[in-house]
């Protein structure tokens, strides 16, 4: 058997980041063949990442990247929380960030094939299955951000101010409060419409006149567009004001968001 040395492994170890045991059987396999055993161990590599792609990934973080008017909001996944904080995976993740704003693609589909092969060259090292789930993105002047100090609540808002503090304050509001649209406008019709069929099927059982059962329907409708809308819900730093007061006092107008949670939209 041909002898692999303690440099042999370390080089080859410095060049993948995988196990000693691992670079010291891709040595072997190809008879102290740094170039071989790359390739060997790419190939091993695949093989386990199939593996470990059956494990569920409910762990990961939410990453960000705000630069010249673009906004982008990223989720990766992983199984655990200690390889979440790996150094290896941040990298990947900011790797995928600078990628996107470079070339400007917003597929997900798209960053994934790019990606592939470092992914699965992660799991390898880190003994973990690792999904990109989903990258999302914002454009235009005066962007701001709120990111949970746990990394599994990212929220991106684009305004017409450039008062950081004002926007951190919305972008919080929207990380607690989850509101899915900024105005009732935005709201697709049949969200509302199938809203009021259930709430109707459930005022019938209170056995009321018709007028009442409506005027029932209508508040309870209204409540829940109030709910799901950014300018009707209760401002989270003034609750004896709404967030368009808020906005209007201020003279703020909310372009778009994206909030993302952790785990919320796992692939």
């Amino acid at each position: 058997m041909i002898k692999i040395t303690a440099n042999q492994v370390k080089e080859l170890r410095n060049i993948t980041g995988i196990g000693i045991m691992e670079c010291k059987k891709a040595l072997i396999e190809t008879k102290g063949n740094i170039k071989l055993a790359i390739n060997y161990i790419r190939k091993y590599l695949k093989i386990q990442s199939v593996k470990k792609s059956i494990f569920v990934a409910k762990e990961g973080f939410i990453i960000d990247l705000i630069k010249d008017d673009y906004g982008i909001l990223l989720e990766i996944n992983c199984q655990t929380d200690f390889v979440a904080k790996d150094i290896n995976l941040n990298n990947f993740a900011k790797d995928i960030l600078k990628y996107s704003f470079k070339k400007k693609i917003t597929n997900i589909i798209e960053i994934k094939n790019i990606f592939e092969e470092k992914r699965i060259q992660l799991i390898g090292i880190l003994k973990e299955n690792i999904i990109i789930n989903r990258l999302s993105i914002i454009k235009g002047n005066f962007i701001g951000k709120y990111l949970h100090h746990s990394k599994r609540i990212g929220v991106l808002v684009q305004s017409n101010i450039n008062n950081l503090l004002l926007i951190k304050q919305i972008a919080m509001h929207i990380a607690v409060l989850k509101p899915k649209y900024i105005s009732k406008q935005d709201v697709p019709e049949k969200i509302i419409q199938d809203e009021y069929k259930l709430q109707m099927e459930i005022a019938k059982q209170l056995n009321k006149p018709f007028n009442i059962i409506e005027k029932i329907v209508k508040g309870r409708v209204d409540k829940f567009i109030n709910n799901i809308t950014l300018i009707n819900q209760k401002f989270l730093f003034d609750t004896n004001n709404t967030v368009l007061q808020f906005l209007n006092k201020n003279n703020i107008f909310i372009s778009k968001f994206i909030r993302f949670e952790l785990g919320e939209k796992l692939l």
